[in-house]
């Protein structure tokens, strides 16, 4: 499974670019710094493989809580523009 960190605000995904690269309709969590995680919205319904980065950094927020399936974004906070 794929993490792409965005860290420049030209390179921000359009909504159907984040949609083609998680494979679905997209889930936008927000974390405390203001980043944002990008991931599939049906994921763990569709039996994704666990996405290992994408949960670390899940978890360097939450804690042990959850689990990122699939391909994700990791749009950091001074990249997220106005569309997200």
């Amino acid at each position: 499974m794929k993490l792409k960190i965005i860290d420049d605000p030209n390179k921000t995904p359009t909504l159907k670019e984040a949609q083609e690269f998680v494979g679905g309709y997209v889930e936008c969590v927000s974390f405390p710094n203001g980043d944002a995680l990008i991931v599939n919205e049906e994921g763990k319904n569709n039996n994704l493989e666990i996405n290992q980065d994408a949960t670390d950094i899940w978890e360097g927020h939450f804690g042990l809580t959850d689990i990122i399936v699939g391909n994700a974004f990791l749009i950091k906070a001074d990249s997220r523009g106005d569309s997200w």
